[in-house]
């Protein structure tokens, strides 16, 4: 049977846009030739020990891996000066926390890196917490620092320290709330501080060489100035390379991703409805300012628009649906399969009017894990009506292969016939033998059932040579137990269905994956994933089943009724009066049967989950 684990894989390019642009929004490489030089993020590679487990919630970190390729991996060797991973803390997303309140040399919140920044750099950062003054976010070292940092209850700085403060530049935050902030500094030049998308502010910094240093993160380094919050990402470019496009571009990608409002540039605005995952965009600003091929962290490339002119931008994101041909009720006719991820453009302009057009642009999608391919058997659905379904909608066809698992639309038309402001697109084939699209294995999920057990559940869409699969459970990512076998069909080219209970989960988290293995005796893992018993206040919010037919059941410690919302994929809210027919304290039943096939989205005390209808 193919393999079921994770697929990993590195796109080369230039930062000159020769390959795609997979770094923060679609901007700069992560294969360390670029000029991205470091880019920390929490929801990727934080680790309890040196690079083996993953940290899980409120564990120390010991290690934080560099994205960009580069290996500037930060670390903290003592276990008392080690911050905590925190997870679900901005729009879902976790952060590296650092305790402020740990003010002696022996405790101090700290990690660290060996870099010296070049002359000119661009510093992006997104923070949440509550902070404490004189703390210091970055030191950036090597022949003096560049640094952002709290000087009072209300005031963040950027500056470069070579013993005086001169060129620096300071922004207002407000303690508890998370904020945006970009420093960039240019030495001997103008260093200016983006809040939140608008620049603040600039100042003439001293001009300075280069030399070896090393970069913290969390603290000052030789003083004692630790920072109090949390820190989600982190990253940082060199040599002058990000333009005011490039700018936008970063920003509405990270307000995106964490559920934060710019205070301007705001061209993105497809989050507003859940498509806020693997951001990315083009754009322009004027001549000087052009950024026209982006990928980011998402599977979707959009290069070469055929008439982007100044102050236009078209970015897209998904909703997270699962990236594999498992769709086959909404698609028109001629097609087998679609994906069950769906992709949202804003095509705007910096004013956040809809009236622009960037021409025609080639789209190209990385398969990579995907299976078979055969090119001609791919298509296109652009949402041209905005109605949320591509039934009625004529697929678009002449995928070519460019080798490496990359398939490629070219000159696909902008406006009325195609991608234009608010339009949704997604992948499908023709023919879910040759090209099925989706592994083998779909929807590994688990349900904390009434009776506090744990249900798993799985499928396959095909299996070869699959002799039985092992549901493992472990306390602590790293330490697994088998807990039960169930056989596999061997062959099979239907969609098969599979099931196991956990009777005596653990107190609070249990991890769980699912182990396959073929006749010969290799096999595969699927992804982690976990189930809190005790369903504390403000924990995840449980739903089953998903999919629905009849009745949805939502669990939620303390839940209130008056904070529980359903919405379609319009952003349209659902009356729910009528539909439900069971409530309790932590337990709310709706009945879903009169609800037309779909996606939703429900809300539950700020929180936000999608379901489906069959």
């Amino acid at each position: 049977m193919k393999k079921i684990g994770a697929h990993f894989f590195i796109t080369f390019f230039l930062f000159s846009g020769v390959f795609a642009q997979t770094g923060p929004g679609g901007v700069g490489s992560t294969d360390g030739t670029s000029n991205l030089d470091f880019w920390f993020d929490a929801s990727k590679e934080v680790y309890n020990d040196v690079g083996t487990t993953l940290s899980t919630n409120n564990q120390t970190v010991q290690q934080w891996n560099d994205q960009s390729g580069n290996n500037h991996n930060a670390a903290q060797g003592t276990s008392a000066k080690r911050p905590i991973y925190k997870t679900s803390i901005l729009n879902g997303y976790p952060v590296v926390e650092f305790d402020g309140t740990k003010t002696t040399s022996a405790n101090t919140n700290l990690m660290s890196f060996a870099y010296s920044h070049g002359v000119n750099i661009d510093i992006f950062v997104v923070v949440e917490g509550s902070y404490i003054s004189q703390n210091q976010l970055i030191n950036i070292s090597g022949n003096g620092g560049v640094t952002l940092s709290r000087t009072s209850a209300t005031n963040l700085r950027g500056k470069y320290y070579d013993g005086t403060t001169t060129g620096s530049v300071n922004m207002s935050i407000i303690d508890g709330d998370p904020f945006i902030a970009n420093y960039d500094f240019n030495a001997g030049g103008n260093s200016e501080l983006y809040n939140m998308g608008t620049s603040v502010g600039a100042a003439t910094s001293n001009a300075r060489t280069v030399s070896a240093g090393t970069t913290y993160i969390g603290n000052h380094g030789s003083a004692i100035r630790p920072w109090n919050g949390g820190v989600a990402e982190v990253f940082c470019f060199r040599g002058n390379v990000i333009n005011d496009a490039r700018r936008i571009i970063i920003n509405n990608y990270l307000a995106a991703k964490y559920g934060l409002s710019l205070t301007s540039n705001d061209t993105y605005d497809e989050d507003d409805t859940g498509y806020d995952h693997d951001v990315a965009g083009i754009g322009r600003v004027d001549a000087s300012n052009i950024h026209n091929d982006a990928q980011g962290t998402g599977m979707v490339r959009i290069l070469n628009p055929g008439h982007l002119d100044d102050d236009e931008f078209l970015i897209w994101g998904h909703d997270n649906g699962v990236a594999e041909g498992i769709e086959k009720t909404d698609i028109p006719v001629g097609i087998q399969a679609r994906f069950e991820r769906v992709w949202r453009v804003s095509e705007r302009n910096a004013a956040n009017t809809s009236d622009v057009n960037v021409g025609t642009v080639d789209m190209r999608f990385d398969l990579t894990g995907l299976g078979s391919v055969t090119a001609t058997d791919l298509r296109l659905l652009i949402d041209l009506d905005d109605d949320g379904t591509f039934a009625d909608e004529t697929p678009i066809s002449g995928a070519t292969s460019l080798g490496s698992n990359i398939y490629e639309f070219s000159q696909v038309p902008g406006g009325a016939a195609g991608l234009e402001n608010n339009r949704r697109f997604t992948l499908a084939t023709i023919n879910s033998i040759q090209t099925p699209l989706p592994i083998e294995l779909i929807n590994f999920t688990i349900q904390l059932t009434d009776e506090a057990t744990v249900k798993l559940s799985w499928k396959t869409l095909t299996e070869t040579n699959n002799d039985y699969f092992t549901i493992e459970r472990s306390k602590k990512v790293g330490n697994w137990e088998v807990i039960d076998e169930v056989v596999g069909a061997g062959n099979s080219s239907s969609l098969l269905s599979y099931h196991s209970f956990d009777n005596k989960p653990y107190i609070g988290i249990s991890y769980y994956r699912l182990k396959q293995t073929d006749f010969d005796g290799e096999y595969s893992y699927s992804d982690i994933v976990a189930v809190d018993s005790r369903m504390k206040k403000g924990g995840e919010i449980v739903m089953y089943p998903n999919p629905v037919n009849d009745q949805l059941t939502i669990l939620n410690e303390e839940m209130d009724l008056e904070k529980v919302s359903i919405y379609n994929v319009l952003g349209k809210e659902i009356v729910l009066k009528g539909r439900i027919v069971g409530y309790s304290e932590s337990k709310i039943i709706i009945d879903f049967s009169a609800l037309a096939s779909g996606v939703y989205y429900v809300k539950v005390n700020n929180k936000i989950q999608k379901f489906h209808k069959k």
